[in-house]
Order: structure tokens, then sequence, then C-alpha cells
């Protein structure tokens, strides 16, 4: 049986010198095999709580993947020092995005516990905008 815990992830984005941040607490689970850590939780807009989405984050072996599905679905794949490409699906179609991850550190296990991750988004290689990502696992 899975145990429900606290997820609180912030979401910081830096585009121009200006700031933009969002915060997101809702209940999800988490599950730990062998090295790989996976989180899973929904995600509702204030403005419509009738469209959910459904986040997948997974961590294995340094790797960071993040997977919305929904109205906006993404699959966002964060590997220190590397530059990943990735589609993004808006409502207005969808869009390759690359992923350049500067850092990413955990320290989370059965109990709950933290991921961070800061990274660069890109259109046709040209830098749009440096974001950071904070998860926080606590047991309900």
């Amino acid at each position: 049986m899975e145990e429900k815990y606290i997820i609180t992830v912030v979401g910081k984005q830096t585009v121009d010198g200006e700031e933009d941040k969002i915060e997101v607490i809702t209940e999800g689970d988490i599950r730990i095999e062998g090295d790989k850590i996976t989180i899973t939780y929904p995600e509702y807009p204030e403005d419509d709580p009738s469209q959910k989405t459904d986040t997948t984050v997974i961590l294995d072996n340094g790797v960071l993947s993040i997977e919305r599905t929904g109205e906006m679905s993404s699959h966002l794949i964060l590997e220190q020092g590397v530059r990943h490409e990735c589609l993004y699906h808006t409502p207005m179609g969808q869009m390759f995005i690359g992923i350049f991850t500067d850092s990413i550190s955990a320290d989370i296990g059965e109990h709950g516990g933290e991921i961070n991750a800061a990274y660069q988004l890109d259109f046709n290689r040209v830098v749009v905008s440096y974001n950071e990502f904070y998860i926080s696992v606590k047991e309900k």
C-alpha cells in the first residue's frame, strides 16, 4: 500500500531579468525501486480546477525526468551538463525546446526529502530563460 505525501513544487523562471515564481502544494505518492525514485501528483489550475494535469517526476541515476499530461503536456529530461531536446505541447500547438541542465541535487528517500534542479531553456539554441525546479516530499 502506497502512503500519501504532501508534495510542494516551486518553479522559478527568469526571462530578460524578470523573475516569475509558481508554487503548487498537493498530495501525491512516492515509489522507490533501487536507485529509481518516482513521484506522482496531480495539479489543478486556480483559474479552471476542472483541467487536471498529472505529473510524474522520475530521478534515476542522476537523470531527472518530468512528464506532465493534460491540457499542457510536456516531457523534460534534465541531466547535469547535457543538453536535451524535448517536445512541449500547448493548446496553440507543439514546439521543440532545448534544455541544458546546470545542476541537479537530491536528498530523498522513503520518508520524503527534496530535489533541486537549475536549467536553461532555449529555442533554436538561443537561451530564452533560466529556470529552477524544487520539489519537497513530506509524509502526511
